[in-house]
């Protein structure tokens, strides 16, 4: 990158151009006092970098050639309730799982808000502020819980990241009623595509199929709609599967799924409520099998130890 005389460059936007970019591609002929300043900054490995919201896990998380193993899905855990509730992370660098839902206060618009599996909550941007003041390096995946709390939920995130508290990849999922999934009681395919275009755009689409619909797996019909739902975005997408219906499918689900993009991705979750991980080995040793670098893993940490134990043996 080179610098005319008349360019407004400063180092905070040449540090950023570093942090999302492969550093050992891009040379900077900049002048000084910019150039030292910059340096001098980069070098210090105490700074927090600053990452483009609907950027890649890679650098953030994910380093270039690791595979999608390597990150670690966690949830947080809220203590206390309403305006005085924190969030307690473990010690370790992850993607932040925020189940999100609605409520509506005494007073005023409802709010969205992080609702944990042990029944206590926190307010999104409450919760968003906490982190963006922790540490470690997070990345957000926003999980719209209820139809009604997407907006809310984008508009919390496009606020905090025009003032600056929001510098880590964000991700913005839900599962989706659309064509032969149509299912009752879900945001639309379309709502969350225009929802995410008219509000806070610089995410990644992280969609997935109601679980009504996978009895027979993840058949081809449901595949089409969803990559036909998907086709033209320019925000990167995150397929979202679950493991025992992904076991039940003809080969070639995560093959095709990734070839819809090379920014596209796939995220295999599964629960200790829908079976033991021996139940959903195979498929998850298949999915890493099709591309390491692009299958991402939701699953309890003991479930994530057991398949990087057998990663191990393969």
């Amino acid at each position: 990158m080179w610098q005319s005389a008349s360019d407004p460059v400063s180092v905070d936007d040449l540090l950023y151009i570093r942090d999302n970019t492969a550093t050992h591609q891009v040379y900077y002929d900049i002048f000084e006092p910019f150039l030292s300043q910059f340096k001098q900054l980069a070098m210090n490995t105490s700074r927090k970098p600053s990452y483009y919201t609907g950027g890649s896990l890679i650098p953030a998380l994910q380093h270039p050639g690791d595979e999608g193993l390597s990150v670690e899905w966690l949830v947080p855990d809220i203590q206390g309730n309403g305006s005085t509730a924190t969030v307690q992370l473990p010690d370790r660098e992850g993607m932040i799982l925020l189940d999100v839902g609605l409520q509506k206060p005494a007073a005023g618009d409802p709010v969205p808000i992080v609702r944990t599996p042990d029944g206590h909550a926190l307010m999104l941007e409450s919760c968003l502020q906490q982190l963006a003041t922790h540490p470690r390096r997070w990345g957000i995946h926003v999980h719209i819980a209820e139809p009604t709390a997407l907006r809310p939920s984008l508009a919390t995130l496009a606020t905090l990241s025009a003032l600056g508290h929001l510098s880590t990849p964000v991700w913005v999922g839900a599962t989706v009623s659309h064509g032969s999934f149509m299912v009752p009681g879900y945001v639309t395919g379309r709502e969350l595509l225009t929802a995410v275009a008219e509000v806070f755009p610089h995410v990644t689409v992280a969609p997935g199929w109601p679980e009504e619909v996978l009895g027979s797996g993840y058949t081809e019909q449901l595949l089409t709609d969803m990559l036909e739902l998907c086709q033209g975005l320019w925000q990167p997408v995150s397929f979202q599967l679950q493991a025992g219906p992904l076991g039940q499918s003809p080969a070639g689900v995560v093959a095709r799924l990734l070839e819809a993009s090379p920014r596209a991705t796939v995220t295999v979750e599964h629960s200790p409520g829908r079976g033991l991980y021996a139940s959903v080995r195979a498929a998850l040793l298949a999915a890493r099998a099709v591309k390491k670098t692009r299958v991402y893993y939701r699953l309890p940490q003991s479930y994530r130890q057991d398949l990087l134990a057998d990663v191990g043996t393969h």
